[in-house]
């Protein structure tokens, strides 16, 4: 059961870089007794969360007990409330169990000592900027910016910061591995760029034992246009024969690919077996069945064109029953793997082309034939 929360003091006055600590308090009893617990993110019990009045901002804490006993205690925490705090903040969020496995999970009622009040001056801020943009296949990705006061716009050098990648930015705690340039710049350069969440920041003691905290934080993923390879094992065929399509995707995190086929002049995705494999690796099996020269590509989709991730055009000749291939054919469709219908037919001379060609030749024949009787010599050789 919740007694009461507190937060101690309540209201700070923080400038620039500087921190001042706060201790949030929650009164809990239990016949069993609350215990520390960890749950499936790893995170620990007691916990409880903090909002920014008025926006989905949320912060919190990991709870100890301080005071009292498991059945009838105080679990308190101590926060490092930084400048970039500005703003009212308020005890949205408590959880908890005991030594029975009982859960509290509980939404504490707004009043004057659930929240705390923050004046903060001088404030730091960062931007962040990737080059290049947008990265082509898993090339080198630099992550560059400059650390600022908003009020001065003075750079804040020599600083030390944090620089991160994927899950690390906000599963670990993390120690300062990089320093801001006299002007306040950074920047750091990945070998190998990914899709992957990159983030830079000045870190700040963490009240969880597996999440950091900062100062002052940007994050965001860099815009990634993929790159494709695929080449086909067969490129001449009997229908129904199977080919095969194999290449790398670069990154190997874009492994969400689809093959299309050029149908007359539009590119339309067809159905077909996929396998992902390691490091990007992809394997496409397709069994076209109408004769003709057929031309695929795979493609990695994005609702940014711009990122659009294309493979060079794989060019497959499907034969005619007859054993040869089909002439022409375009791009035109056929079935691969059970999707995409119609396609062109074989093609040749029409019949009633023939036909008529035919008795053309018919009746100039019986014309010479007859022109011939009529200039066959007379026995007295006129």
């Amino acid at each position: 059961m919740l007694v009461d929360v507190t937060v101690s003091p309540d209201a700070v006055s923080v400038a620039g870089l500087d921190l001042v600590p706060v201790t949030v308090s929650a009164h809990l009893t239990d016949d069993t007794g609350v215990v520390e617990a960890s749950e499936m993110d790893g995170g620990s019990l007691p916990y409880v969360g903090l909002r920014l009045v008025g926006t989905d901002r949320t912060d919190g804490a990991e709870l100890s007990l301080t005071a009292g006993t498991p059945q009838d205690g105080t679990w308190s925490a101590t926060i490092h409330v930084p400048s970039t705090w500005n703003g009212t903040w308020e005890v949205n969020h408590l959880v908890a169990t005991d030594a029975a496995w009982n859960r509290l999970d509980v939404d504490p009622s707004a009043s004057a000592n659930t929240r705390l009040k923050v004046t903060g001056t001088h404030r730091p801020a960062v931007t962040m900027r990737f080059t290049p943009d947008p990265l082509v296949g898993d090339g080198p990705l630099t992550v560059a910016g400059r650390f600022y006061y908003e009020d001065t716009g003075e750079g804040i050098g020599n600083q030390p910061i944090f620089f991160g990648s994927d899950n690390v930015c906000v599963e670990y705690l993390s120690e300062p591995n990089g320093t801001t340039r006299a002007d306040g710049t950074f920047s750091r350069t990945y070998p190998k760029g990914d899709n992957y969440l990159k983030c830079v920041g000045i870190i700040r003691p963490s009240p969880s034992e597996i999440s950091p905290r900062y100062i002052v934080v940007a994050a965001d993923h860099p815009r990634v246009r993929p790159t494709i390879t695929a080449k086909a094992n067969r490129t001449t065929v009997r229908p129904g024969t199977t080919v095969t399509i194999t290449g790398v995707v670069k990154p190997d995190g874009s492994l969400d690919i689809e093959l299309q086929q050029l149908q007359g002049r539009t590119w339309r995705k067809v159905a077909a077996d996929l396998t992902n494999g390691d490091r990007g690796a992809y394997r496409i099996t397709i069994a076209p069945k109408t004769p003709g020269t057929l031309r695929y590509r795979v493609v990695v989709p994005n609702g940014d064109p711009a990122l659009v991730g294309v493979s060079e055009v794989v060019t497959v000749r499907v034969s005619t029953p007859g054993g040869e291939p089909s002439p022409g054919g375009g791009g035109g469709g056929g079935t691969v793997g059970g999707g995409g219908t119609g396609g062109l037919p074989i093609t040749g001379p029409a019949t009633a082309p023939l036909v008529a060609g035919g008795g053309a030749l018919l009746i100039v024949g019986a014309g010479l034939m007859l022109l011939a009787r009529r200039r066959r010599p007379t026995p007295d050789g006129r």
